[in-house]
C-alpha cells in the first residue's frame, strides 16, 4: 500500500492560541487534563535478550488488531498521550499494549537506558505481541524519541522485524539538532524539565553524581552514551539519527509533525527522503505533541492529535 497516495481526508487544524503557537500548543497539550484508563490492564515482564526487562500493560480483546504504544522521553505507560491512545485503540475493540521502556519503572530490572536507538526493544515487544496475540495486524504508535525508536526499527539499522503498521508523532530525525534546539531561547524550559527527570531516574537505580541544575546533554554526555556503549553525546546522535536512512522504510506508516515544534527541526522532515510507504502529514502548528484545535468536536474535543490518531486507525482498518 502506498500511502502517500492515500487521501486521509483530515480536517485542518487550527490553533487554539494563535498566538506563541509552537510553545502554546506544548504547553496546553500537556497541561489539560486527560481522562484515566478505567479498564483493566493485566500486567508483563518482558526479559529482553540481554537481560533488561521492561514492564507492559495490555488487554486481549482477542482482536485481529493489536496496538502497542510507546511513550517519549521521562515519560511512561501513564503519560497522559499513553492513555488517549490507548483508549481510541479500545474502542475499536483492538488487543492494547501499554509499554514502558527501560528504566521507566522500577517494577521492571535493567542495567542500561532507552534512548533512541533502542529498535530491537520494540521488535521484542512486536515478538511478545505476535505470540499473545497471534494472527493480529501489529500497529505501532511511537511519540517524540519512541518515534526515533520505531524509525531505526523500520530502517533495519535495529532490529529487523517490523510492524504490519506504524504511526510515528513528532519524533526528532536528527538527535543533534534536537538537542541544539533545546537550549535556545524558551526551549530551555524543556530542557531542565527533561534533565531533572532523568535525573531522577537514574539517581534511583544509580551512584551517579550530577549536577543540581543541567542541560539533557549533559545526561547525554555523563550517562546515556556511556551506559549503552556510545563514546560520547555526539557519538550516540549521530549513530541514532534515523534521517539518512528513511528511505529505506517499507512498512506502510504515517507520520505526523508540526512546523513550530519548538525542539523537533521541521526541515529534517522536508529534506528526508521518504519512500512511497510513508504518509507524512506537516501541520503549520502544533507544537511538540499539542495539536490543541480552535474547534471542538464531540468525539475529541480540542485534540486534534486525537483526531488525527483516530481516522490513521480508521484508515487502517478501512483502507
Amino acid at each position: 500500500m502506498f500511502l502517500n497516495e492515500l487521501d486521509l481526508s483530515l480536517r485542518p487544524f487550527k490553533p487554539i492560541l494563535p498566538i506563541w503557537t509552537g510553545h502554546s500548543q506544548t504547553i496546553l497539550g500537556h497541561i489539560i487534563p486527560s481522562p484515566f484508563l478505567t479498564e483493566k490492564f493485566e500486567k508483563q515482564i518482558l526479559t529482553l535478550p540481554d537481560g533488561d526487562q521492561l514492564l507492559l500493560y495490555f488487554i486481549n480483546n482477542n482482536s485481529p488488531y493489536t496496538l502497542s504504544v510507546y511513550h517519549g522521553l521521562g515519560g511512561s505507560s501513564e503519560a497522559d498521550y499513553m492513555r488517549r491512545t490507548a483508549k481510541l485503540g479500545l474502542s475499536l475493540g483492538w488487543n492494547i499494549v501499554l509499554v514502558n521502556h527501560r528504566m521507566a519503572t522500577e517494577e521492571a530490572v535493567a542495567k542500561r537506558s532507552y534512548h533512541s536507538g533502542r529498535g530491537e526493544d520494540a521488535e521484542a515487544v512486536l515478538d511478545w505481541c505476535r505470540q499473545k496475540f497471534s494472527g493480529s495486524k501489529q500497529i505501532a504508535v511511537g511519540f517524540s524519541m519512541s518515534g526515533s525508536i520505531l524509525l531505526n526499527l523500520l530502517v533495519k539499522r535495529y532490529g529487523q522485524r517490523t510492524p504490519d503498521y506504524a504511526v510515528i508523532v513528532n519524533a526528532p530525525l536528527k538527535l543533534d539538532s534536537a538537542a541544539e534546539l533545546l537550549t535556545k531561547n524558551f526551549s530551555k524550559i524543556y530542557d531542565l524539565r527533561f534533565y531533572l527527570m532523568l535525573k531522577q531516574l537514574i539517581q534511583k537505580r544509580e551512584d551517579l553524581k550530577l549536577p543540581l541544575w543541567g542541560k539533557t546533554t549533559d545526561i547525554d554526555e555523563a550517562y546515556t552514551s556511556k551506559k549503552n556503549g556510545f563514546k560520547n553525546a555526539r557519538d550516540y546522535y549521530m549513530q541514532c539519527s534515523s534521517w539518512p536512512y528513511l528511505e529505506k522504510i517499507e512498512t506502510p506508516t504515517f507520520v505526523l509533525t508540526a512546523e513550530d515544534d519548538p525542539f523537533v527541526d521541521v526541515e529534517n522532515y522536508r529534506t528526508a527522503k521518504w519512500p512511497k510507504s510513508v504518509h507524512l502529514t506537516i501541520c503549520k502548528s502544533g507544537g511538540h505533541m499539542g495539536y490543541m484545535d480552535a474547534q471542538a468536536d464531540a468525539k475529541y474535543g480540542r485534540r486534534w492529535l486525537d483526531y488525527y490518531l483516530a481516522t490513521v486507525f480508521d484508515k487502517i482498518k478501512n483502507p
